[in-house]
């Protein structure tokens, strides 16, 4: 469990989900030069350094630690998504299976013909993958507009803290894996 360090204490930050990322860089690179064992420092606390960076700067494995030193174990991933997420889960399923179906169909065609009605295809299926990214995106850089009301709601209201960050990190995780998903298609076409 990431709580048995406190990561945000580690890089001397407060207890937030929204940071100064370049503040954040800047400890951790000073730090980093401090504790180096290049410079005399100690690989366990150089490691402990580089850990908290890792941690820190990714939205998601923040508010996860976040959740972790401020409420205990993180909870299994259940519960409903948001309606933004469903209709864009219903785009993203459709481009990716769209793009499955392509690579099977051009895999599968044996004549020139076959293959050049197969390859006009090709542009459609990008530009689908392309926007689906565009709005996977977009979408996470909503949510992440909402880390300074977790920070507001963790002073007043902790159950509606906690709350918005389960939602929010169940919400991320699976944007991350819908663009993995098009990344790994749009790769398909490379």
């Amino acid at each position: 469990m990431e709580a048995e360090i406190d990561y945000f204490a580690v890089l001397g930050q407060e207890h937030r989900a929204e940071l100064d990322v370049d503040a954040l860089r800047e400890e951790f690179q000073r730090l980093s030069r401090e504790c180096h064992p290049d410079m005399g420092g100690e690989l366990p606390e150089f490691e402990k350094i580089n850990r908290a960076q890792s941690v820190l700067s990714d939205p998601v494995s923040r508010l996860r630690h976040l959740y972790e030193l401020e409420f205990g174990e993180f909870p299994p991933s259940s519960g409903g998504f948001s309606e933004q997420a469903m209709e864009l889960f219903t785009t993203v399923g459709a481009a990716v299976a769209d793009a499955d179906a392509y690579f099977k169909r051009k895999s599968s065609a044996t004549t020139a013909i076959s293959r050049a009605m197969i390859a006009r295809d090709q542009d459609d299926m990008q530009r689908a993958i392309i926007s689906s990214c565009g709005k996977v995106r977009a979408r996470r850089d909503a949510l992440l507009l909402s880390l300074a009301e977790i920070d507001m709601s963790l002073v007043g209201d902790r159950e509606a803290a906690r709350v918005l960050v389960e939602d929010l990190c169940r919400e991320l995780a699976f944007l991350a894996k819908w663009e993995r998903q098009l990344n790994e298609s749009m790769a398909g076409f490379l």
